[in-house]
């Protein structure tokens, strides 16, 4: 199901997906206007793209059009892990590079550890 999207469109997902309801055109924007600072036809040139892609449906309730995702975040993690292993080859690549560029802290490294050490199940 792997589909590419921006990592705008991942923000308007992000809002859907937290709110947990479908949204309007209006509500998206009025939301996503709080933190970016992105034009009225930037935000629905996201969603007309999102649509486009299948990652979200357009609906049609009581003549108000509203969105809703059609995949969930975990699913959508799922897909992009599912990307990234097939790019380094295997999770430990990733890993290794992200360890040698920097990308991880040693707390995250830390944290890393013990979450393992629990057999994956630290929150």
């Amino acid at each position: 199901m792997h589909k590419k999207i921006s990592t705008a469109e991942l923000e308007v997902m992000r809002l859907l997906w937290q709110t947990n309801r479908a949204m309007t055109i209006a509500e998206l924007r009025d939301e996503l206007m709080k933190t970016k600072d992105w034009k009225k036809t930037t935000i629905q040139t996201l969603v007309v793209r999102l649509r486009d892609k299948g990652i979200i449906a357009l609906l049609d309730k009581y003549g108000a059009a509203q969105y809703v995702p059609c995949v969930t975040e975990d699913e959508y993690n799922l897909s992009e892990e599912k990307a990234v292993q097939e790019r380094f080859g295997s999770p430990k690549a990733l890993a290794i590079a992200m360890v040698r560029n920097g990308s991880l802290t040693d707390a995250d490294i830390l944290e890393l550890r013990e979450y393992f050490k629990m057999g994956g199940d630290a929150k």
